[in-house]
């Protein structure tokens, strides 16, 4: 196995001027009674010496990656290190002078001393992401060719354990969290097939066919949408429309800070409040609603229709967004609402409660309707409900001399839309 050579990096820190200190008084520097985990300190015959020796002694203890930014970072913090101030002139003794003190001092320096405490950023990014409610570790072994020849074909198979894009539901196991930053870190593998990976699902934001609502299916959209562009964002998916999104713990513990801000918050926030954005969710059902309309629900409201009439009228439907618009109109007024049972994305709509409201008098006003006109005496005109009567009585008219017979449709006069819509002549 190829281990990943990665150090940790610099979290939360402090740096303080601890002044000038005998090695035999200095009572050490620790991190009791504090919020951090590591610390050092060093020393020098001036301020910024010590300030040098204590980042150096930092850069040593190999926990974590002293870059040029996490150096600058500490020095912006410290402010101006004193290089002219040795620690003989603090104490007031003239070093060059053949006094008692000064020999005793020559003997025995005194030093400036600088210390640093700090937390390892992942560590405390892994603390946090561990006690963000309804999240479970996962490991990924993927079944398929890790090697192939020269002309392509698989040569070899194994498990490969890194997510590469969209993976497989079934191919996300249960594991355990690491017991720290440092040893997860340093298990990682350059290699597919011993990458030691650990991944995570994002909570109220999976489903299928038959399990999870929109709530779910919104928030695995927006959260896809905002983060889907960091490579360690995965979009799962499995049988039956099975989907989810998995989050690697990897790439959370490493990313930049707004990003790691912004997606512990989106997660810690499902646990009071399980939707991302109550706009997309209203969106998606609008969609979902508008699909559930083509697909059975304009259908099954105009046989509904057709039956709650059959004694009055044969009627041809308008076309389908004025159809569709009769339709919510008495919806509304049936107070009845689209809705989600919970067992699928699906929406639903109690259409026999909403035929229940509806009148002849309102499907007259909605229907179709083709007006044939023809000169006689004078100006004729007859209303029917189908265009294959109208047509007939436009041929009958038209055989028997009436050769500017021809026909339209039309709305009703009491139709909403208040307009007539002008269609093209028999001929």
């Amino acid at each position: 196995m190829t281990v990943v050579t990665k150090k940790l990096t610099l979290g939360d820190f402090t740096v303080e001027s601890l002044g000038v200190e005998y090695p035999d008084y200095f009572q050490g520097y620790g991190v009791w009674g504090s919020d951090y985990s590591d610390c050092c300190y060093g020393i020098g015959d001036t301020e910024a010496e010590a300030l040098e020796d204590c980042l150096e002694m930092m850069a040593q203890s190999g926990r974590i990656d002293l870059d040029d930014d996490a150096e600058r970072r500490i020095r912006e913090e410290f402010g101006n290190a004193d290089d002219s101030v040795t620690a003989a002139d603090e104490l007031g003794i003239d070093a060059d002078s053949e006094s008692e003190e000064s020999e005793g001092f020559a003997n025995f320096p005194a030093y400036w001393h600088v210390g640093i405490k700090w937390n390892v950023r992942e560590e405390q990014r892994l603390q946090r992401v561990r006690k963000i409610p309804n999240l479970s570790p996962l490991r990924y072994e993927e079944y398929c060719a890790v090697e192939r020849d020269g002309n392509g074909y698989s040569k070899r198979w194994g498990y490969v354990r890194h997510a590469d894009g969209s993976a497989s539901y079934g191919d996300f196991k249960e594991t355990d969290w690491p017991e720290s930053a440092e040893s997860y870190v340093s298990g990682l593998s350059d290699d597919c097939e011993e990458s030691n990976e650990i991944y995570f699902y994002v909570p109220y934001a999976s489903g299928s066919d038959y399990s999870g609502s929109t709530v779910e299916k919104a928030n695995a959209k927006v959260f896809e949408e905002t983060y889907g562009s960091e490579e360690w964002v995965h979009s799962v998916y499995g049988g039956h429309s099975t989907y989810a999104v998995a989050v690697g713990l990897t790439g959370l513990l490493t990313c930049a800070d707004d990003t790691f801000e912004a997606i512990c918050e989106a997660l810690e926030g499902l646990a009071d409040y399980p939707l991302l954005d109550e706009e997309a969710h209203s969106a998606l059902e609008m969609e979902l609603s508008d699909e559930a309309w083509d697909s059975w629900v304009k259908g099954n409201f105009t046989r509904a229709l057709d039956k709650a009439f059959e004694d009055n009228a044969e009627f041809e439907w308008p076309d389908d967004s004025t159809l569709r618009k009769f339709f919510e109109d008495k919806r509304e007024e049936a107070n009845e609402y689209w809705f989600n049972e919970g067992y699928g994305p699906d929406m639903y709509v109690r259409i026999d409660e909403i035929v229940k409201g509806i009148t002849f008098d309102d499907v007259e006003k909605w229907a179709i309707r083709y007006k044939v006109s023809w000169v006689d005496v004078g100006a004729e005109s007859e209303v029917f409900y189908r265009e294959s009567d109208a047509k007939g009585l436009v041929d009958k008219l038209r055989a028997t001399g009436f050769d500017g017979a021809s026909y339209r449709s039309v709305l009703s006069p009491n139709h909403p839309i208040l307009s007539e819509t002008e269609s093209t002549d028999t001929e």
